[in-house]
């Protein structure tokens, strides 16, 4: 009971009294690159962002890899962005194991904490938040499926109301 008191307490300050989630919300982070040459700002990209968190020792995560850079392709107005929960070498060589070619930058430490400002207070993988001007249009746990990708295409758009400008 406990447990759920302290949740349901941590989702009203995260999102305010009506706890619905983070769908509203402004969210913005700057991190490094997998290879640490650069860093990547949320806020600086233009259009709308698929954020997807993700460790490769998660089979949910490395399944949707491929669908996730299928929807860069056929979404060129969309960046598909991956946070990942390994040290960079592994995360690194994953991702080049699968053909995977999206941007990608790490975490570190931070990673909970990110994950919960976005709305995963469980910090379960994967996890993934659509961000269209700063706001958080959707956000979700567990593994997106093609026709999940679709909707929050349509849904986050640019000239959408809840995620555009």
């Amino acid at each position: 009971m406990r447990a759920a008191v302290a949740v349901a307490l941590a989702m009203g300050l995260a999102f305010g009294a009506n706890a619905r989630g983070p769908e509203g919300q402004t969210w913005d982070f700057t991190l490094p690159t997998l290879d640490g040459d650069r860093f990547l700002s949320l806020g600086r990209i233009r259009g709308p962002v698929l954020v997807n968190f993700w460790g490769r020792d998660c089979p949910p995560c490395i399944a949707e890899l491929p669908r996730l850079q299928a929807f860069a392709l056929q979404h060129p107005e969309w960046t598909v962005l991956l946070v990942s929960t390994d040290v960079p070498a592994v995360a690194r060589r994953a991702l080049s194991d699968r053909g995977i070619a999206l941007p990608a930058v790490r975490a570190g430490a931070n990673v909970a904490g990110l994950m919960r400002a976005a709305g995963n207070v469980s910090g379960g993988l994967p996890y993934s938040v659509a961000v269209n001007g700063a706001v958080i249009c959707r956000a979700m746990a567990g593994e997106l499926s093609a026709e999940d990708l679709g909707q929050w295409a349509r849904a986050c758009s640019p000239g959408d109301a809840r995620g555009g400008r």
